[in-house]
């Protein structure tokens, strides 16, 4: 039986923030986007399980000449969305949390920025030091909730954060859309309330 249920942030309880970012900055900078989000992309996991991340946004600011202060501004700007809700809905009946790879001005900036009472305790990669897929975040993630794998319904929108979950016997859902998830909670008889 599911009790707990964990959300990603990004691309799950709030859009990808990398892509909506970048079209931001694209607004005020002019930079090859495809470049721009690969550099990023492949630099920004790198920084995503400590809380130092000056060092990267000075390197990104360096290569495209953009202002820190705007990258983090453009980076920040992402509310959540419909599975947001979802999620304050679901806590009245389950124990809800957020476990997601974030570099530390993004989760000080949703912390700030955003209501998350009602869920039980989140979980962050760069205060956590360790990120997803790691086999560690998930164990810790299960010792400070107390919890057992199977009892948990872990929803992320990376295939290979899913994999790695369902390996430790989590129950998973492969976030793709809103309508998806809808369908796939009532295959775990979970109901939106």
């Amino acid at each position: 039986m599911i009790n707990s249920i964990i959300f990603d942030w990004g691309g799950v309880l709030a859009p990808s923030d990398n892509k909506i970012g970048i079209i931001r900055l694209k607004k005020n900078f002019e930079f090859d986007e495809k470049v721009f989000f690969k550099y990023y992309d492949n630099h920004e996991d790198d920084y995503c399980n400590t809380n130092n991340y000056t060092e990267f946004l000075n390197d990104v600011s360096k290569k495209f000449n953009i202002p820190v202060n705007s990258i983090i501004k453009a980076f920040n700007a992402d509310p959540p969305d419909e599975v947001f809700s979802i999620a304050k809905k679901l806590s009245n009946n389950y124990k809800t949390y957020i476990l997601s790879n974030q570099i530390k001005f993004r989760t000080d900036y949703i912390k700030k920025t955003f209501d998350l009472n009602f869920f039980n305790n989140t979980f962050f990669s760069n205060e956590m030091g360790v990120k997803k897929p790691s086999n560690k975040i998930y164990t810790i993630l299960l010792n400070e909730i107390n919890q057992k794998p199977e009892h948990c319904l872990f929803i992320d929108d990376s295939p290979i954060n899913i994999e790695a979950a369902k390996k430790l016997g989590f129950n998973v859902i492969l976030f793709k859309s809103i309508e998806q998830l809808k369908k796939e909670l009532t295959s775990f008889s979970i109901q939106i309330k």
